[in-house]
């Protein structure tokens, strides 16, 4: 179904100016304090326990070489089409307030399973089956994650309030993703330098199992936070919970059939898989300069690390000086356009890089800064803004489609950009 006009222009119309002060800073009016701060609490444990395990995941990726990558995508976008029956399930059987803790509690569980598998996996073959099964899994449940706290948010927030508070609560996200970037660096032994400068040598060396049991205690920390949230924000729309049984599969074509049906929501989906597949291309291209430029694991881990942290760095930003405002001067259409031009002029710089024949190092520095700028945008920017578009939806549009929209849809705009990235390298070798 579509967006009715007046919702529509909910997104559009102008925000009246509150009170000052902190509140006036970051654009809150009294009664949304606490469940502000919840919330970015609750965002800053999950991304960070993404971001401490995210470099791993990459290094795991690369481990064969870059000639796995792309069988790692369309397995990982199999698994999200796999999984998006028994989640719109899930979701349509039980309330948030079930759900939500034991999803993120099966997500601790996994973890810890993966990191048992990981340390006791006796010959070489086990181990690149553990590192396999854990970049398809991580790359599917990320998805999950922060797909489940957006629903959330959204459940919790009308649209007025979300266009307002969605940027502070991004916030947390980025510090906890700053944090798990930094941390991962830290525990990596890389370098930790800047400008060449070294900051400091952490003593302490963690193993690849041994970051999954960390990033497992935060996302217990975000199930429980999901928990505090369900209790002092009750759902904003409560739309009419399933009263029947139904199987998986009837509630996964329920996603799919919502999202299908509205001209709104096909335009969301087609602008977040135009927009995955350009980001693939500069993950490709940055996984195979960090594997031309580090040969051990720990090394690749490190410099994942590194570029993850300077992401996040410039995320935090732009989310701190221009995000809320942005959106209120351009408007969520506007705002959404903004991503797209930034990564073209991204793609100018590394064409222009490969023609003057940069070396190995100079071009690792232009993806790095590259990658922080298409990152920053997309997470300070991009995320809050399209966000907002989800408010204005009731429940099953907010689980259902939204889920498959984050998940499938995502993860298949992804395959299509490692395909055509795998294509383009096999022509130029």
């Amino acid at each position: 179904m579509g967006t009715p006009d007046n919702q529509q222009a909910s997104l559009a119309s102008p925000t009246p100016r509150n009170g000052g002060g902190l509140l006036s800073l970051f654009n809150l009016r009294p009664g949304e304090v606490a469940p502000v701060l919840l919330a970015g609490a609750m965002f800053f444990c999950i991304l960070c326990g993404y971001f401490f395990i995210r470099p791993v995941r990459d290094a795991f990726g690369v481990e064969r070489g870059m000639s796995t990558l792309y069988s790692l995508f369309v397995a990982t976008m199999v698994a999200s089409l796999a999984l998006n029956p028994v989640f719109s399930w899930l979701v349509g059987r039980f309330d948030r307030r079930v759900f939500l803790p034991v999803a993120y509690g099966s997500i601790v569980l996994m973890l810890l399973g993966l990191a048992t598998w990981r340390t006791s996996a006796g010959n070489e073959v086990a181990s690149a089956w553990s590192g396999r099964i854990f970049f398809v899994w991580i790359s599917v449940i990320n998805l999950f994650m922060t797909g489940l706290f957006w629903s959330l948010m959204a459940d919790c927030f009308g649209p007025d309030e979300s266009r307002r508070v969605f940027p502070t609560i991004a916030v947390g996200g980025t510090l906890g993703a700053l944090l798990g970037s930094a941390g991962a660096w830290a525990v990596s032994g890389y370098p930790f330098e800047l400008f060449g400068n070294e900051l400091f040598d952490l003593k302490l060396k963690l193993t690849a199992p041994q970051m999954m049991l960390v990033a497992a205690g935060f996302v217990a920390l975000a199930g429980a936070a999901s928990v505090a949230m369900s209790r002092i924000r009750p759902r904003r729309d409560p739309g009419t919970a399933a009263s029947t049984r139904r199987s998986a599969m009837q509630e996964a074509m329920d996603g799919m059939r919502l999202a299908v049906r509205s001209r709104y929501l096909l335009f969301i989906a087609s602008y977040i898989a135009l927009l995955a597949v350009l980001a693939t291309f500069l993950y490709f291209t940055q996984n195979s300069l960090v594997l031309a430029a580090e040969e051990s694991e720990s090394g690749r881990v490190g410099a994942f690390a590194s570029i993850d942290f300077w992401t996040q760095l410039a995320t935090l930003i732009v989310q701190l000086l221009v995000t809320a405002r942005l959106m209120r001067w351009l408007g969520v259409g506007w705002t959404l356009a903004l991503l797209p031009g930034l990564v073209l002029a991204g793609y100018g710089v590394l064409a222009i890089g490969e023609l003057s024949a940069w070396s190995t190092a100079a071009m690792l520095g232009a993806i790095t800064v590259i990658q922080a700028l298409f990152r920053a945008g997309k997470y300070a920017i991009l995320r809050p803004a399209r966000e907002t578009l989800f408010t204005v939806l009731d429940r099953d549009e907010t689980y259902k489609a939204k889920s498959l929209i984050d998940t499938f849809v995502y993860r298949a705009g992804d395959t299509a950009g490692a395909g055509v990235s795998a294509a383009l390298s096999a022509v130029a070798l």
